[in-house]
């Protein structure tokens, strides 16, 4: 016996074959013209059994009210984050933001079997807890490492990410990963960020006796006189590189920070020079700076930079982060007098608030590099 809808909305069926769920619900998902048989035709699909009529009536109702699509019964996590990243990762600003996303993924493998339909918060809240990458490489090799508190707060956006656009598609009836929240992680995460203190003269002076015998010191010192961020100063380009014009263009993260035009201080110009050589001439590399022993091609990543930056303190007994460069240099150039508007452009942060500065100004880069050179008075 069936009980349909007007408008081709659905039926109920029961179903004689002794089966617990009885109730066979299904709707149309489509209708198109059958020229052979010069009618309209039905694409019908099974909603699903249930135990009562009025399980099934209700479920059919919820359906007519808010249909999704019903590849969602099939469709599983890892399906999802593909058709997702898909959209999405056109929209982003650069590679370091997709790795951000496709590196808080790696920790969400124990979802990826896991069908949409099935997935409740309480799935999402574990993952972040339970969720771990096995290391493939060093003396660590094969072992689990769990989340971090940074990365729980990264897979928690990604889970708010995918399933904002499942639901806008109809692929679930609810945002699931919106029922909870990571504050806890948030604050521990806050809690755990090292404090970071610029580099001391006597440090920089350190760095600067051992460049040519420790290995990647030159790139720290080129940091602290620019003002490039970790991950950006390890990613420069050398084809962004002007040494005639003393310039590096370079910068990620927000509209004011990307490809900004960054004065390379007279200090540091030969140890710029040197790598720009040694990348074009002896490795035929696109980086600026590179490896003769990276396993897995010389030229520089933020995860090879964090190794080797490591490495060059351990060597030189100093105790840093690497964010301590870009701290180090505005820190220098306050103290040294340099301009606060010239040095918002150079290290890439906006000049709001200050209309005449932000809108009116057009500074020249001789002047922005000429504000430099009052660090340590090369000019």
């Amino acid at each position: 016996m069936s009980r349909l809808r007007g408008n081709s909305l659905g039926g109920i069926t029961k179903v004689k074959d002794g089966r617990k769920k009885p109730y066979r619900v299904r709707v149309t998902v489509s209708c198109s013209y059958d020229e052979e048989a010069g009618k309209m035709k039905q694409e019908v699909k099974t909603l699903g059994y249930f135990k009562t009529r009025a399980e099934a009536e209700k479920a059919l109702c919820d359906y007519i009210e808010s249909p999704y699509d019903l590849s969602s019964k099939v469709m599983t996590f890892k399906e999802l984050y593909e058709k997702w990243s898909e959209a999405y990762f056109p929209t982003l600003s650069g590679e370091s933001s997709i790795r951000t996303i496709t590196s808080a993924y790696k920790y969400c493998e124990g979802l990826n079997n896991m069908k949409l339909k099935d997935i409740g918060e309480g799935h999402l809240e574990d993952c972040l807890t339970t969720g771990y990458v096995v290391i493939d490489r060093g003396k660590d090799k094969g072992k689990k490492r769990f989340a971090s508190d940074n990365t729980k707060c990264k897979m928690k956006s990604l889970f708010n990410l995918m399933f904002d656009y499942a639901y806008k598609r109809k692929l679930v009836k609810e945002n699931v990963a919106r029922k909870f929240t990571a504050k806890i992680y948030q604050e521990k995460a806050e809690e755990g960020k090292r404090e970071v203190i610029p580099f001391s003269e006597a440090e920089i002076e350190l760095l600067w006796k051992y460049v040519d015998e420790v290995p990647f010191a030159d790139m720290v010192l080129i940091g602290i006189y620019t003002g490039f961020r970790p991950r950006e100063l390890a990613e420069l380009k050398v084809c962004n590189v002007f040494l005639d014009e003393n310039k590096i263009i370079g910068g990620m993260k927000t509209k004011a920070g990307t490809d900004r035009h960054v004065p390379i201080h007279p200090r540091i110009k030969h140890l710029v020079e040197k790598r720009y050589i040694q990348a074009t001439e002896r490795f035929k590399s696109e980086r600026l700076f590179n490896d003769a022993r990276g396993q897995q091609g010389t030229w520089m990543t933020y995860d090879k930079f964090r190794r080797r930056f490591e490495k060059v303190l351990s060597e030189l007994g100093i105790k840093n982060t690497g964010h301590a460069m870009r701290h180090t240099f505005i820190t220098r150039a306050r103290k040294a007098g340099v301009d606060i508007g010239a040095l918002k452009r150079i290290v890439g942060h906006t000049l709001k608030g200050d209309i005449t500065e932000s809108v009116y100004y057009h500074p020249e880069f001789a002047d922005l590099y000429n504000e430099i050179c009052k660090i340590e008075g090369d000019c």
